[in-house]
């Protein structure tokens, strides 16, 4: 398995995309004998804090697919510095002035009961671009100069990638943005309703263009007992909105709303606020069933499966039974799903109730909120709107389309859903390469009753004649730009295996050092100046089009150019690429990639990028699209039901032999994760091996592969369908449930990295 306490290839909290099950625990390292006790507890000694802080990494590396932007925030903050007690506020000044630095306005924090002292933060800016490089605190009694300051914490520019990250996946992403953003603002939050320790505080910014005004910024906490402040996690909205407080979890108002929200589609990040000596944020996951479900699990699941495809409505209904059929099980992460939940339905809601200036509006408002039945009545009305619609949902990345297959997956669905499910299936078969065999048979799969299909054809119809009208006028316009048109097609048709192909969306591969290349196709805006550091040839090993994930790498004609393929490669180049350098075997950090060009052989692409140097490791660097990956929450580990494996898990290892009796004490001590990753609604158990459990079985004689860790699935109906004991590969993260499909698991072989992508047929992964 990947990281080995959760996924491998994760790093959301840890500042890798989300560590998926076993990849995250670190190996303790056998002893030689012949040392001498006191050598050997010694020796332990350090390797448990080795451990203890590789373990402690690992577990950031895989908290939350979302978290990666904080994760890397996390990376390029600097810590607080404490500064000589003399420091005084002129010497600060000085100081200030020497570096081309100004201070900017005091900002006071508090006074002291016991010596009626002040606190006070001050900004240090860059004298020309008014940017925010530090803050420093300042403590003392009386007039500003007899204040001295007693820290200061440097404040780095955030990443386009962490600013830019609610436009994930997002056709309408702002272009020309800078490749960091600075502060210009400290500001003091509201005080929560709810009291806390501590003071908070934002560092802002915002950013304009062509008419829409992105707010950024990093959230600072102030710990008056300790004297420290610490930066938290960086956020952004696109609506221009600051952090808000709210009552997620039931606990009161002392939890955070972001709103990520773009068009239509509302977007709110939730974060707990857990209470320690630093205050941790814990995001709100669409992944994640907190605690344990028991019998509910899959029903869980399920509801969650809803809230990750946006039909909030629903996701808050089945969440309100479950917390009624869970009662005293129900946990305060639980009720933060509930409460986001209902907040986004609140906003789908409103829309679809509200009148909108365009019909079109309407019908994708009434779309977004479920409401299948009276979207169609409106286009079925209005037959005009069809081909806008068609459009829309071509461009619309799978959203909708996630949308449609959850709620036909819900018992007895509303027999609209499958209309918009065939129109849906017409939209993307429009786009330049169609979906794969096994959705278009979608429609003919589903339970669609005779009314229903006759309803679909009569839309399929007035769509062709929509279209065929608009064809006739675009012939007449042609002929009025004949030679135009003529002088034009030879350079559509150059390198013509690079217009059919649909746009790599997100990206999987493996990353080989080079040097920098003396050949190569440079992306428009890009060189291939060596100066720009270490450089990379990328190998893709998957990559998903038109919301289907393909294995392998992209093939086209000999005669396609690096240039004509470009534009196919270029939204995921530009889609926050990550390399992943392996720590350890185990546990990794992630860092942005900089794609900038290609070249070809023999119709294989290999992507040019340039990134921060990797040191050699045990795997190879993996390099991924942001938000393309997840890794297992080692935080919700559970203790596996060993009487319900034995025999599924006994077979696969001893076939027909007598099965041990010590093996159900071994499988109790498994880390065990329940999530749905055949897309099914049901919970597989994804049972992660120990280095003592593999040991163990070695004792058994069971030939078990020495590569670690290893991973073995089990379905809900106890059938094993994933087992890499055997086997010289290991899981080391899977594919983001968000992304829309089954999850499918990445795992490291001798030949690199490849993905399993699940089949329903052989109903296996491969």
């Amino acid at each position: 398995m990947p990281l080995r306490s959760s996924f491998r290839s994760q790093a959301p909290n840890s500042n890798a995309p989300g560590a998926v099950q076993v990849w995250v625990g670190a190996r303790p390292r056998r002893l030689g004998r012949w040392l001498g006790v006191l050598l050997a507890l010694a020796s332990l000694g350090g390797g448990l804090a080795l451990l203890g802080l590789s373990f402690r990494l690992g577990l950031r590396l895989m908290l939350d697919p979302t978290a990666l932007p904080q994760v890397l925030a996390r990376l390029q903050r600097s810590q607080q510095v404490a500064l000589p007690p003399a420091t005084s506020l002129e010497d600060l000044r000085q100081q200030a002035l020497a570096a081309q630095q100004r201070l900017g306005e005091l900002l006071p924090l508090g006074t002291s009961e016991a010596d009626d002292s002040r606190t006070l933060l001050v900004p240090v800016l860059e004298a020309d671009s008014e940017a925010i490089v530090s803050l420093t605190l300042l403590q003392g009694t009386g007039r500003d100069d007899e204040l001295s300051a007693i820290a200061s914490l440097t404040i780095p520019p955030l990443s386009k990638d962490l600013v830019l990250a609610p436009w994930l996946n997002n056709s309408q992403a702002p272009t020309a943005a800078p490749s960091s953003f600075t502060f210009n603002q400290v500001v003091t939050l509201p005080a929560p309703p709810v009291a806390t320790d501590g003071v908070w505080l934002t560092l802002a910014g915002t950013w304009q263009q062509q008419g829409l005004t992105l707010r950024y910024g990093h959230l600072v906490h102030y710990d008056p007992q300790n004297q420290r402040l610490e930066l938290l996690k960086p956020w952004s909205s696109p609506t221009n909105r600051p952090p808000q407080w709210a009552d997620l979890d039931g606990d009161g108002p002392s939890d955070l709303v972001i709103d990520e929200t773009i068009g239509l589609e509302p977007a709110l990040q939730g974060w707990q606020v857990i209470a320690g000596d630093t205050p941790r944020l814990q995001t709100v996951s669409w992944v994640r069933v907190p605690g344990n479900a028991g019998a509910q699990a899959s029903a869980y699941q399920q509801a969650l499966r809803l809230a990750r495809s946006g039909l909030w409505s629903l996701a808050a209904t089945s969440l309100t039974d479950l917390k009624a059929a869970l009662a005293e099980g129900w946990t305060p992460a639980a009720e933060a799903q509930l409460r986001l939940a209902e907040r986004h339905a609140a906003i789908t809601q409103q829309q679809a109730n509200q009148d909108w200036s365009t019909p079109t509006q309407q019908v994708m408002a009434l779309l977004i909120d479920g409401r299948w039945e009276a979207a169609l009545t409106q286009v079925e009305a209005n037959p005009d709107l069809l081909p806008t619609l068609i459009n829309r949902l071509a461009t619309d990345r799978g959203r909708m389309w996630n949308r449609i297959s959850a709620a036909a997956a819900r018992p007895a669905p509303e027999p609209a859903v499958y209309v918009w499910g065939g129109l849906a299936l017409k939209a993307q078969q429009n786009q330049p390469t169609s979906l794969d065999g096994a959705t278009q048979d979608w429609l003919t799969r589903q339970p669609v009753p005779a009314a229903t299909r006759q309803r679909l054809n009569r839309m399929l119809i007035a769509l062709a004649s929509s279209q065929s009208q608009t064809s006739a006028s675009a012939r007449a316009s042609e002929k009025n730009s004949a030679t135009n048109q003529e002088a034009i097609a030879p350079a559509q048709t150059t390198g013509t295996g690079a217009i059919a192909i649909a746009p790599l969306e997100v990206i999987i591969g493996e990353a080989r050092p080079i040097p920098a290349p003396q050949a190569g196709y440079a992306a428009p805006g890009q060189t291939l100046d060596p100066s720009l550091g270490q450089w990379y040839a990328v190998e893709l090993r998957a990559a998903q089009q038109n919301q289907t994930w393909q294995q392998s790498s992209l093939s086209v004609s000999s005669e396609v150019t690096p240039a004509a393929l470009w534009p196919v490669v270029q939204p995921a180049a530009q889609a926050a690429p990550q390399v992943l350098r392996w720590v350890t075997p185990t546990t990794g950090i992630p860092a942005p990639l900089t794609i900038r060009g290609l070249r070809l052989t023999d119709g294989i692409p290999t992507l040019l990028a340039t990134g921060p140097t990797v040191t050699t490791s045990a795997l190879p660097p993996l390099v991924f699209s942001q938000g393309a990956l997840t890794w297992l929450d080692a935080s919700q580990r559970q203790r596996p039901d060993a009487q319900a494996i034995l025999t599924p898990v006994g077979a696969a290892l001893f076939g027909n032999q007598p099965l041990p009796t010590e093996l159900a004490g071994t499988l109790t001590n498994l880390a065990q994760h329940s999530l749905d990753l055949t897309g099914n609604g049901q919970p597989e158990r994804v049972l992660t091996w120990s280095e003592a459990a593999q040991a163990q079985l070695a004792q058994w004689q069971v030939p078990v592969d020495q590569s670690f860790p290893k991973t073995v699935i089990v379905t809900s109906s106890n059938q094993v369908i994933y087992n890499d004991l055997f086997n010289p590969q290991t899981v080391v993260a899977l594919t983001n449930p968000t992304l829309g499909g089954p999850m499918g698991l990445l795992v490291h072989r001798a030949e690199g990295y490849t993905l399993l992508i699940w089949n329903a047929t052989s109903n296996r992964f491969e």
